[in-house]
């Protein structure tokens, strides 16, 4: 496994508000070039196993690389099996954070039970029958936990009724959602837009052909963007208005509905998700949506074997030093050194960077 480092964050704090935010990151994010010389499948085989966070999305953003880079387009039935590997870590991810990071964040009880209960019910592989019953058991989990009712009703309620919900505060979910409204950072300056093929091709193989440190540091037409649930949600009526009074809590939204309809894609997946482009001879990129945002891989073969690999990750776009989580802070209110970091560790939250960080406040 390759080793993680830490993203280190660093406010300046002038007694009554965050002046500034500098992001460094100790993330080895050319870690992936271990994989440059082996056999093409070998290197697929150790995909997951390299990255702690989002192995499942690793590995299906590889093989749809590797795929694209050999001309050749997955049957049905294997974009099916992609597509809901995706949802199932999506599924334990956003509830990982709903249950246990977040609740330590805003002073409401983590429930470590519940999210160990879903993680005995989501095995390595299933069948079609497994995927049905792992479905019907997430969405017996979300009515309980998070929505207090199933999930479709509850991405079907109109304003007045999601008013309600959110004041009766009868979850934790709810709760939270409206802890976050009393925090205030800066609006997104920009999104990622969904990379489709064109994209892939002109935007991001061109731009990793001309830098290679792209990786480190994406940006998307000359400019950094956020990437991940609000940046694939924020159109949506409800979420845009949440987004147009408080970024933070629109994020937590965004998650929210995009959990609610993941039962429903761990049924009967739509295969649109996972998309590939071939930049090249012998040349792969792929996208997929985690998480956490957009993960792109692109490898170059000659043969079966890899002469090059490389990954952009949703925390090198979220976490770009003039990004989301930079902006974002800069100028927000703090009256003493606690806010300042306990504002840095929200927004760090909802970015959801892969790796641990430290927040230093500096006065």
């Amino acid at each position: 496994m390759i080793a993680e480092g830490k993203l280190e964050l660093d406010l300046a704090w002038d007694g009554q508000r965050i002046a500034a935010a500098k992001v460094r990151s100790t993330r080895p994010v050319f870690a992936c070039r271990v994989l440059e010389g082996r056999a093409a499948e070998e290197a697929l085989r150790l995909v997951p196993l390299l990255f702690s966070v989002c192995g499942r999305a690793q590995a299906v953003v590889a093989a749809a690389a590797a795929d694209a880079a050999r001309g050749i387009e997955a049957d049905e039935q294997t974009r099916e099996e992609r597509e809901r590997a995706i949802a199932a870590e999506c599924l334990h991810e956003y509830v990982w954070r709903l249950f246990i990071d977040l609740p330590a964040l805003l002073g409401e009880a983590a429930r470590p039970g519940d999210l160990a209960d879903l993680r005995r019910r989501m095995p390595a592989e299933a069948g079609e029958a497994e995927w049905l019953d792992i479905a019907a058991d997430a969405e017996e989990l979300l009515e309980q936990r998070v929505f207090g009712m199933r999930p479709r009703d509850w991405l079907a309620l109109d304003e007045a009724r999601f008013a309600r919900w959110l004041e009766d505060a009868a979850l934790p979910s709810a709760r939270m959602l409206a802890k976050l409204r009393a925090f205030r950072c800066g609006a997104p300056r920009a999104f990622l837009p969904w990379l489709d093929e064109t994209a892939l091709i002109q935007d991001i193989a061109a731009s990793l052909a001309a830098n290679p440190a792209f990786a480190a540091k994406p940006l998307w037409r000359g400019r950094p963007a956020e990437t991940g649930a609000l940046a694939r949600q924020h159109r949506q009526p409800r979420i845009a208005q949440e987004l147009a009074a408080n970024a933070l809590s629109a994020r937590l939204l965004a998650r929210l509905t995009e959990l609610a309809a993941l039962p429903a894609q761990l049924r009967r997946p739509q295969a649109a998700g996972v998309r590939g482009a071939t930049a090249g001879e012998g040349i792969g990129l792929a996208a997929v949506e985690t998480a956490r945002g957009t993960l792109i891989h692109r490898v170059a073969l000659e043969g079966e074997r890899v002469m090059r690999y490389m990954i952009v990750a949703p925390t090198e776009w979220n976490f770009h030093p003039q990004g989301a989580f930079a902006r974002g802070l800069s100028g927000a209110a703090a009256r003493d050194e606690n806010e300042a970091r306990q504002a840095a560790a929200l927004l760090a939250h909802a970015l959801d960077p892969c790796v641990a960080y430290e927040v230093k406040v500096n006065a």
